[in-house]
């Protein structure tokens, strides 16, 4: 691939890359993050060998950049409270189901932030970005079938960590509801 190439293909992929490095490092830092990305493949360019799609090469290049800039910080990924923002407010409209959907959507966030990074960021690429068991293994350099593993295992164990959290019941119409649980000392 040519710079030409990457610089007049990169900007259909820069909405997809901030939104995942917003779930990282927060809304401010991933733009700069996503700039970063851009700067990075330029120079690596030349490197890509295209065994990897391009969105999952930037993705990579932007997770590691990610990571990188969190170690430096002492931090560990964010759960921002941005994921489930984009519901309207319950005054603006007056539906109830908006406020469960944003009580669920806080519950579920709370109870993710509670894994462990790697499993946390599993979920996210998987359940978030949308990205097969197989580009999940090229982004992490293992195998599809650890990838399904992984997977698996980090799902259960937020199914774990949710069913020790919350209850869950549904409400008229059958919309699922969750209250979390009271927490004993």
């Amino acid at each position: 691939m040519k710079r030409e190439e990457l610089l007049r293909r990169f900007p259909a992929r820069r909405g997809k890359l901030v939104a995942a490095l917003a779930r990282l490092v927060g809304v401010t830092e991933a733009e700069d993050l996503a700039d970063e990305t851009l700067l990075r493949a330029l120079v690596a360019v030349e490197d890509f060998r295209g065994e990897a799609g391009l969105g999952t090469w930037l993705h990579r290049i932007a997770v590691n950049l990610a990571y990188d800039h969190l170690r430096r910080q002492g931090r560990d990924p964010a759960i921002p409270n941005g994921i489930g923002a984009d519901l309207p407010d319950v005054a603006d409209d007056g539906r109830p189901d908006v406020l469960e959907q944003r009580q669920m959507s806080a519950c579920v966030q709370k109870v993710l932030a509670t894994l462990p990074a790697a499993q946390r960021q599993l979920l996210i690429q998987a359940d978030v970005l949308d990205q097969t068991a197989a580009e999940i293994a090229r982004d992490e350099g293992i195998t599809t079938g650890n990838a399904k593993i992984r997977l698996h295992r980090a799902r259960q164990n937020l199914e774990v960590a949710l069913k020790n959290h919350c209850e869950f019941h549904h409400r008229d119409g059958g919309v699922l509801c969750c209250t979390p649980k009271p927490q004993t000392a």
